[in-house]
């Protein structure tokens, strides 16, 4: 079983680095085309708020997903908890290899916007980023100690049964909250900033305090 989880997480390495490598091939190309101001940004309820120049519009991206890959390469060799990661198996890459792909998305999109392909992302984006966010929800209890990766309140650091207890509450509400995004972009425009920020609130917010009251919780019955 190992040996599959093992196999599985260096599958999900290939296919995040072509992933990537496809990305700058894709910045090549359409580099010469992208005009002076290509979206770099949108705000929550979908509208572009921010440009930057072809050059950046080109590679910015795909430089971020460099540096991600990177870092999950790095995270299990310099975290000080990093024979936790050993026993995390595939999952690590799960949760890079989706949030690669998620940014591959919405760079492709974003190009698709600059080269005049698209008026504007398409608003079942949103449904990505909810797929997004059901996944990581669904391993958020897979997420062993660390000083990296998961939710890392104050309270959880300080205590390995913290951690554990916040990481399985927080799980079914980042699948709730997924899905509630993948509905926003069926739903009025005029509803999609509030529903963005509610479901951001939700899944952060909730475990935050949940973190913080079991850590008083815990450290009171001691």
């Amino acid at each position: 079983m190992e040996t599959v989880k093992n196999k599985a997480g260096a599958l999900l390495k290939i296919l995040s680095g072509i992933i990537i490598v496809f990305n700058f091939i894709v910045g090549i190309w359409a580099y010469p085309n992208l005009p002076d101001r290509v979206p770099s940004h949108w705000n929550a309820a979908g509208q572009i708020d921010g440009y930057v120049g072809p050059l950046a519009g080109a590679f910015l991206f795909p430089s971020i997903l460099i540096g991600i890959y990177i870092l999950f390469w790095i995270i299990p060799y310099i975290d000080p908890k990093k024979t936790n990661y050993a026993q995390m198996g595939k999952v690590l890459w799960i949760i890079g290899f989706t949030t690669i792909l998620f940014m591959s998305m919405i760079y492709l999109g974003t190009i698709g916007v600059g080269l005049g392909y698209l008026e504007n992302l398409p608003r079942w984006s949103f449904s990505g980023i909810g797929i997004l966010f059901i996944i990581i929800g669904n391993y958020f209890g897979k997420i062993k100690y660390n000083y990296t990766m998961g939710i890392r309140s104050p309270w959880t650091l300080a205590s390995e049964e913290v951690w554990y207890k916040t990481h399985r509450f927080a799980g079914p509400i980042w699948i709730v909250g997924g899905v509630i995004m993948a509905l926003i972009g069926f739903l009025p425009a005029d509803w999609v900033a509030s529903m963005v920020i509610g479901v951001i609130v939700l899944i952060s917010g909730l475990p935050l305090g949940y973190s913080y009251w079991l850590y008083r919780k815990i450290s009171s019955d001691k």
